[in-house]
This record gives structure tokens, C-alpha cells and sequence, in this order.
């Protein structure tokens, strides 16, 4: 029996073999870039899984004692997130198809093997495992931020049917506080944006800035209310998919991928869809993730929808993500454009990547908007701010923090705590932004930025 616990490879390796030699074999093959374990049996191998963790078990299938067959089912059993591997001869396939229905093994390797063919079988292992680790952490992560929507959204139906009940000033009081818990939501979706943002390296402002310009398109395009406040989520969201992706994969280009990294690439919109559908007022938003990167010829994914069979919502995300992504690095093109080069690039691909009539739409918002991502803003100092202001774009403090989220009407008490904030990060400018035609807002000061603009 032999226990490798070095903690510096990329995974951890259970060799299960008879025959010495065999398990030196292999353990020489692998052991440069993973821990490898190795057990003569399926006892001893039983004992190291009960010390240690393990990733990737390679099992023999004839052994004394214990078979190959029973010590994968036994695994599957006991440790279903590991990969599991069998080796066996080709005189042995009757016992290997067993391995298969009780073990559910992932793949299973022929004696004499390939060593290039078997070093590929378990990287690839390895980095299934990964991911299946880190998108359970992210679920975990997930839920838990959905329980919070969940408990906010009940708080919000308790204060609606106490609305129906009460008349007068204590009717103002619980619309007050209506609007304080939608605020609150909203800050919960900001958050999430921000950690997507920083889990994927994404130019931070930049969802926020997609969200904004993909419901000034829905309001031209005749959309109702709820198709625009889903929109708004999914655009917000769009890359939440991503997040469970290898490093590698997000740190390049389309046209940079492999052909492996581009598979892994394009299930990030399945990814996104699954992660928030499960909460009722996400389902909308998720449904929108998953066919936002379908393209109006059929070339897309994940499920080569073409034209019409692709939803209205999804068309119109496709060509703001696309503005969006087209100005900044690692989009697929491989080249940052300037505004006026993305909007020649949608009517170039207009009928092929996207539906022409909505480009057309999209063409007559850029120009109210003046080509930006918003119509024109004040920017403020904090020390300016007024009661009664509406916030044009998130409040983010230094520390990277969304303090209060698009839309927040300015209330005495949030005039008090900016005032704390101001002491707090003393020497830093910080702004909040309201649009020009704010009655609220001075006259006098400030200058015009788009939405969105650093704090």
C-alpha cells in the first residue's frame, strides 16, 4: 500500500492493481502532475479512500478477493463524485460490461495500454472533477443567495397583504417599505453581479451597463413590463454560467480556444439557465440566458435554434451582449472595437448573426442614447447629495461594495449615512450619478458621463 498526500499536484490518483509491477508502471506514468496512491487489493484500497480523498481511482478488474467490478460499485456507492476508471483485459469485457452497470465507471482502458491515450483519460478526469467541485460550490453559493431572495420576496408578499388591510398614513408607511425590500432585492442581484465580475476578471460596471441598454432597447422594441424586467435580470446574469469554468477557458478568446476549451465554453449558457431557474421570479431571466447565444442562422448553441424559434428576448440580448463584448478584450473576434466599429459589425452581420429588424431598433436607441450605454447623467459628489434624488446607476464604494442599487430614491436617512461614509473613507471621491433631468439635481454642477462610470 503507498499514499502520495503531496498537496502541491493537480489531483490525487488511486492506483488498485495485483501486480507490483503494473502500479509502479502506471504511478511512474502519472505521478509528474498528480498524487498518486497505490493498493494491491480492494481492501487496501478501501482503507486509503477511508484516510484520504481521492479524485481519480484506475482499478484492475481481476484481483484476489475483491474484483475490480465490486470495488467501483462499492465506490459508486460510497464516493460518487470521484472518476472512475477500469483496466482490464480484453478477455475480461463480459466483467468490464458489470463495472459499467453496477460501477458506472467513466471509461474503461484495455491491457496493453496507451500511455498518451491514458495520460489524456485522466487529465481529462481530473478536470471533470474539478469542475463538478467547483460548480458545487457555486450551487451552495447560489442557494443560499436564492434563500435570501426567497426570504426578502416573503417579506414583500407579508407587506403587500398588510397593504389590503391598512388606509391612510399607515398605508404610506408599508408602500414605503415596499419599496425599500424591491431596493434590497436589487442590491442582492448587484452583489451577485459584482462576484461574477470578479470570478470571471469582467471590467467591472460592464453587466450593469448591458442591463441598462438591453431595457431602453425592450422599451423600443414594444416588450411589456415583465419581458423587460426579465431581460434586465438576464442581461444583469449572463455570465453567471461562467463562473464554474477552468481558468484557462476564461482567459482566452474564441479564436484562441482549442477544440476541447470551446466544448467547454459553450455550455456555460446550460450552466447559467440551471443555476437560476429554480428560483420562480429568476425563471424568466434563466430561460433568456439559455438561448442568448443563439444565432439567427442556427450557428449558435447550445441548441442551434434558428430565426423566429429563437425567443424575441434572447435575440435582443444577443445583440447588446455582443455591442457590449465587442468593446472590451477576449471577445470573439479578438480585437477590441470602438463603439462606431461594433455598430458597423451588427449591421454587417444583420440577417445572419442577428435578426435585422431588431438591429435596425437597436441602431435608432444608440442614437438617443448618443452612441453610450445610457442617456446623459449628473455625476455628484456625495457631499451634494439631496433627498428625493433617484440613483441612475449603483453607488459602489471604494472597497468595490454596491451600497445602494440603480433606481434608490434618496431618503434623509440615506443623506445621514453618506455623510458617515464621507467620514469613513475620508480622502477618497466618491459620487453617486442621477440623470440630468432630476429635478432634485443642481443645475450648476456636475458633468454629463454615462451610466455606469467609475466612482
Amino acid at each position: 500500500m503507498s499514499l502520495d498526500a503531496s498537496a502541491e499536484k493537480q489531483g490525487h490518483v488511486l492506483i488498485v492493481d495485483d501486480e507490483e509491477a503494473v502500479c509502479q508502471s502506471l504511478k511512474r506514468l502519472l505521478r509528474r502532475h498528480y498524487a498518486v496512491s497505490t493498493a494491491a487489493s480492494g481492501a487496501e484500497a478501501i482503507e486509503l479512500l477511508d484516510a484520504a480523498s481521492f479524485d481519480v481511482i484506475l482499478s484492475d478488474m481481476r484481483m484476489p478477493g475483491m474484483s475490480g467490478a465490486d470495488l467501483l460499485a462499492h465506490c459508486r456507492q460510497h464516493y460518487p463524485d470521484m472518476i472512475r476508471i477500469l483496466v482490464t483485459g480484453y478477455s475480461d469485457l463480459e466483467s468490464a460490461v458489470r463495472a459499467i452497470n453496477e460501477g458506472q465507471i467513466y471509461r474503461y482502458v484495455a491491457k496493453p495500454w496507451d500511455n498518451d491515450e491514458l495520460r489524456q483519460l485522466v487529465a481529462e478526469a481530473v478536470e471533470i472533477r474539478t469542475l463538478r467541485s467547483a460548480n458545487q460550490s457555486l450551487n451552495q453559493h447560489i442557494v443560499h443567495q436564492n434563500d435570501e431572495l426567497a426570504r426578502l420576496n416573503q417579506q414583500l408578499q407579508n407587506s403587500n397583504e398588510q397593504l389590503e388591510a391598512k388606509v391612510g398614513e399607515r398605508e404610506q408607511q408599508l408602500l414605503a417599505s415596499n419599496r425599500k425590500l424591491r431596493e434590497d432585492m436589487r442590491s442582492v442581484l448587484h452583489m451577485l453581479v459584482s462576484l461574477i465580475e470578479h470570478r470571471i476578471g469582467g471590467e467591472r460596471g460592464t453587466s450593469a451597463k448591458a442591463a441598462h441598454l438591453a431595457r431602453e432597447f425592450a422599451r423600443d422594441a414594444d416588450m411589456s413590463r415583465p419581458e423587460r424586467e426579465d431581460l434586465y435580470i438576464a442581461a444583469l446574469l449572463r455570465d453567471i454560467g461562467k463562473v464554474p469554468m477552468s481558468d484557462q477557458v476564461m482567459s482566452k478568446s474564441l479564436t484562441q480556444m482549442s477544440i476541447s476549451e470551446r466544448q467547454e465554453y459553450a455550455r456555460f449558457p446550460e450552466w447559467g439557465q440551471s443555476m437560476l431557474m429554480m428560483y420562480e421570479p429568476l425563471a424568466g431571466a434563466a430561460n433568456i440566458i439559455r438561448s442568448h447565444m443563439e444565432l439567427y442562422s442556427g450557428k449558435g448553441f447550445p441548441d442551434k435554434l434558428t430565426g423566429a424559434a429563437i425567443a424575441r428576448s434572447a435575440r435582443v440580448l444577443r445583440i447588446v451582449a455582443d455591442y457590449v463584448d465587442l468593446q472590451h478584450t477576449h471577445n470573439f473576434l479578438g480585437e477590441t472595437l470602438e463603439p462606431a466599429e461594433a455598430q458597423q459589425y451588427l449591421l454587417k452581420m444583420a440577417g445572419q448573426r442577428y435578426d435585422r429588424e431588431l438591429v435596425d431598433i437597436f441602431m435608432e436607441v444608440l442614437e438617443r442614447v448618443d452612441g453610450r450605454f445610457a442617456p446623459k447623467q449628473v455625476r455628484l459628489p456625495i457631499a451634494e447629495a439631496q433627498a428625493g434624488m433617484v440613483l441612475s446607476g449603483p453607488l459602489v464604494s471604494p472597497a468595490g461594495v454596491v451600497l445602494l442599487s440603480e433606481g434608490t430614491c434618496l431618503t434623509e436617512h440615506h443623506i445621514r449615512k453618506l455623510q458617515e461614509l464621507m467620514v469613513q473613507f475620508e480622502g477618497h471621491d466618491i459620487a453617486i450619478h442621477i440623470h440630468n433631468d432630476d429635478p432634485a439635481a443642481p443645475s450648476h454642477k456636475g458633468e454629463n458621463q454615462p451610466s455606469g462610470s467609475s466612482s
